[in-house]
């Protein structure tokens, strides 16, 4: 959070754990749709997405038929953070906390000095600040993502997969989440997500910083609309991750719209969480939030048409608007302010980029097994690499942090230089 002057605090969404700065109603929502995406793969890989967990009222409930939507969720969500920060470096580098930030609707938006035309410095800093911003999310995920990839091919070669020297080099641009470029081939197939993000962001981003009121009231909502119903009325769905759209994969046309409307989500966020609320709107708020995410969650779990995706779309944009302002009545009583939901949480990244090895692996030793019983297994098999990948990355993280704290001042300086890619572009 920026420090404010002044004695005025800055309006920005509340969180569950001060201590963290995460949101413990957002984290739950990561873990589950990382584990309704990792079920739409397993229905995928098992039943051809021809399963049928059960009939209520003679109306066949689907396992996780139109999971795939949760990575509309992350695609917000990464939208939402990147304006949120756009919005604390502005506000930091030109020290500007002043009054309209605490105004109501009328000002939303207007408590940062962000120019409308960039002058020519905003375009002579431009090509860093993206680049900080990018390595910053890159330096994230590396920790989890590249043991990831060193394990592909090991267990491809366990199960009696094909490995040789055309997989490696087909698989190299991959390694820097290229692949969506045209480049290569996946290591991790579900790992297009990260690709298409990174992308998405590295046009998103600049656009943010330069006209960040535009961007997030008009240009960025706009423009999803647009884009999200042109895909949908020329390909039929938002899904499709192969299938090539006008110059680019669709994924990436996907995951720009998508991020600019968790922009928007931002600003939205940000106006919902500066002002003061009844008990009943509150609890109107949460109801909006928990009916939103049900309506998701049944359409996730049904057999309708893909043309039903925008519209729980939205819904999935209520559920992340509400979570992250932290005015509803649930977040206000403290339900999500427990340890145990900032750790589901953290845990998400391991679970998605390891669970192909589960995938690959279960169902090789486990062929025998009915494919209920290989369901359950590769589920629970990822949950567990996830905790010890997350726990020994964390040792590992722990210890750097400690070598680099028994040095002088001026020898960790430097080793941060060398050893901290953002600080690259410092």
């Amino acid at each position: 959070m920026v420090p404010a002057t002044s004695g005025q605090q800055l309006r920005t969404t509340k969180v569950s754990s001060p201590s963290s700065g995460k949101n413990g109603s957002v984290e739950l929502l990561r873990f589950l749709f990382t584990s309704v995406i990792i079920l739409f793969h397993i229905n995928l890989d098992l039943w051809d997405q021809g399963k049928v967990a059960a009939v209520a009222g003679g109306v066949p409930i689907a396992f996780f038929h139109h999971g795939n939507l949760g990575v509309e969720f992350f695609f917000l969500v990464t939208g939402f953070l990147m304006a949120k920060s756009v919005w604390k470096d502005t506000a930091r580098d030109r020290g500007c906390v002043s009054a309209p930030c605490h105004e109501s609707a009328r000002n939303m938006g207007q408590g940062l000095p962000l120019r409308e035309n960039p002058v020519p410095d905003d375009l002579r800093r431009l090509p860093g600040q993206t680049l900080r911003f990018l390595s910053h999310k890159i330096n994230a995920l590396f920790p989890y993502y590249l043991p990831a990839c060193l394990m592909t091919p090991l267990v491809r070669f366990l199960t009696g997969r094909k490995l040789d020297a055309v997989y490696f080099l087909r698989r190299i641009p991959s390694l820097f989440f290229l692949q969506r470029l045209g480049l290569g081939r996946p290591i991790i197939g579900c790992t297009w997500y990260l690709s298409s993000m990174l992308i998405a962001l590295a046009i998103a981003y600049p656009l943010c910083r330069l006209f960040y009121r535009a961007y997030t009231h008009v240009i960025g909502p706009v423009l999803c609309a647009v884009i999200l119903c042109v895909l949908v009325l020329y390909t039929g769905s938002l899904g499709d991750i192969e299938e090539w759209f006008i110059f680019t994969y669709k994924t990436n046309f996907r995951a720009f719209a998508e991020i600019s409307m968790g922009a928007a989500g931002f600003e939205l966020s940000r106006f919902l969480s500066g002002k003061k609320y009844s008990r009943l709107t509150r609890i109107l708020l949460s109801a909006a939030a928990i009916l939103s995410l049900a309506l998701s969650l049944c359409y996730i779990c049904s057999f309708a048409a893909n043309i039903w995706s925008l519209p729980v779309f939205c819904l999935l944009f209520v559920v992340v608007v509400v979570s992250f302002s932290g005015e509803g009545a649930l977040v206000r009583a403290g339900i999500f302010s427990h340890p145990v939901f900032l750790y589901l949480g953290s845990i998400s990244l391991p679970m998605y980029v390891t669970q192909t090895l589960m995938r690959m692996y279960v169902p090789w030793r486990f062929a025998a097994c009915s494919p209920e019983v290989q369901c359950l297994l590769i589920y629970n098999g990822i949950l567990l690499l996830a905790v010890v990948m997350h726990a020994a990355v964390t040792r590992v993280k722990a210890r750097i942090k400690n070598l680099r704290s028994a040095h002088s001042p001026a020898y960790e300086g430097h080793s941060r230089r060398l050893l901290t890619f953002p600080r690259l572009f410092s």
